[in-house]
């Protein structure tokens, strides 16, 4: 890419984990000149010696990126670089928004911000943060006016971990900009590394985006688990509802019940809607409901079991209880936000013995007590009660039927024949 500074970067990311690692690498592939910024020392040593921390992104990937891509913990190097883009977590503290680290990302950038650089958040986060909290902190710690000085946007992130079909590349991008100047470097930028560059026309219509596209899946979840709850009670088989709806061509896509919602996406966004409309007096109560089913799902799932036990002459206190799969989705390693956390937390309390199975997760902790890990050719039928949470692909190698065990089956899987399913 030609820059009007020579700058000596095309691209600096700052924050390199589960959004910005496959923009820088993908950056990197597309012959763009790139760093990497992260706090994270051990993070940074890793990456760099071509040893990726996360499954969407292998070691032979990163190595080859690494010819024109490096990671840093100098935040001066990012002076360097024609675009930045911020992605950082956004996390919920007491069910608030917490943009601490975009704020702190803020200010590294504008400590070290240059004329002509554009600078775009990928951050996901409630609308109106792009003008009311990055601009504010980057002109506060640069002297500099945005817009005029340097440019500013928004793109919502799309990173779909273990998505095999839809990768950073061919996703398309929704992209926005304060002013017409800063739009067209940021469509310029993107233009050069993904296929597909979507346009909208500020950044508030950007940030939102992001919070319609989960929380649209947030409620239909929810109509699913509340469908499931309902189907028990009327002895109907959800799944089987479920499958035949969807044969249907038009006017129906297929949501499937489970244990609630996990990842940082499903069950974060709402909340940073619900928080910016509450802040203008209008509640989205339709949004706020779908929370408020899709947080009770553990608790459900709890008492399923619990029934199911008691059905066959045993209780839940000091059982022996196995969760199969605690990531939030299948093959992946990521247990943020995972309802097995709350599954598990609330048979803690209950005085049962605890264990998983995740050939992805090497540790768990709850509540400050660590969960003890069984391997797969472990001697499944000496638990009480086995609870498939994670449909993981390995699992299908497991013969279902010659477990002695009770089964609780959260996920429909079609490879379990003998389980109670939610």
């Amino acid at each position: 890419m030609s820059t009007e500074n020579n700058f000596d970067f095309d691209l600096g990311v700052v924050g390199l984990g589960y959004v910005g690692l496959p923009l820088a690498v993908q950056s990197a592939n597309s012959k763009l000149k790139v760093i990497g910024y992260d706090v994270n020392e051990i993070r940074v040593s890793e990456i760099n010696k071509g040893q990726s921390p996360i499954e969407d992104i292998s070691n032979s990937e990163l190595e080859t990126a690494l010819a024109t891509f490096e990671a840093t913990t100098e935040q001066q190097k990012l002076s360097m670089c024609e675009n930045i883009v911020i992605s950082v977590p956004t996390p919920l503290t007491d069910y608030q928004p917490d943009l601490s680290y975009v704020i702190s990302a803020a200010r590294t950038v504008g400590e070290n911000l240059v004329k002509n650089q554009v600078i775009i958040l990928e951050s996901t986060t409630y609308p109106g943060t792009t003008l009311e909290v990055l601009i504010p902190n980057l002109e506060r710690y640069s002297n500099m006016k945005a817009g005029d000085d340097f440019f500013v946007g928004y793109s919502p992130e799309r990173i779909d971990p273990g998505n095999e079909i839809w990768k950073f590349k061919n996703t398309p991008k929704v992209v926005s900009g304060i002013n017409e100047k800063s739009l067209l470097k940021i469509k310029k930028f993107y233009e050069s590394i993904i296929d597909e560059v979507v346009i909208v026309n500020g950044t508030k219509e950007a940030e939102m985006v992001k919070l319609l596209e989960n929380t649209y899946r947030h409620v239909n979840i929810a109509l699913i688990n509340e469908l499931a709850m309902l189907c028990k009670m009327l002895d109907i088989d959800i799944w089987e509802v479920v499958d035949a709806a969807k044969t249907k061509p038009f006017g129906f896509q297929s949501f499937r019940p489970g244990p609630g919602v996990g990842g940082h996406c499903i069950p974060v966004d709402p909340e940073y809607l619900s928080f910016k409309t509450r802040q203008i007096g209008k509640p989205v109560r339709f949004v706020e409901l779908a929370q408020e089913i899709n947080n009770s799902m553990p608790s459900y799932v709890i008492t399923r079991c619990s029934e199911l036990m008691n059905a066959n002459e045993k209780v839940l206190n000091k059982s022996r209880i196995l969760i199969m799969g605690v990531a939030y989705k299948k093959d992946i390693s990521d247990t943020r936000e995972s309802p097995a956390k709350d599954v598990i937390s609330g048979l803690l309390d209950k005085n049962a013995n605890v264990s998983y199975l995740d050939p992805f997760v090497e540790n768990l902790n709850i509540n400050g007590e660590e969960i003890t890990k069984i391997e797969t050719d472990s001697n499944l039928s000496d638990f009480d009660l086995i609870i498939i949470h994670t449909p993981h692909s390995e699992f299908k190698n497991i013969n279902f039927e010659n477990i002695s065990s009770l089964i609780f089956d959260t996920t429909g899987s079609e490879f379990i024949k003998n389980a109670e399913r939610i």
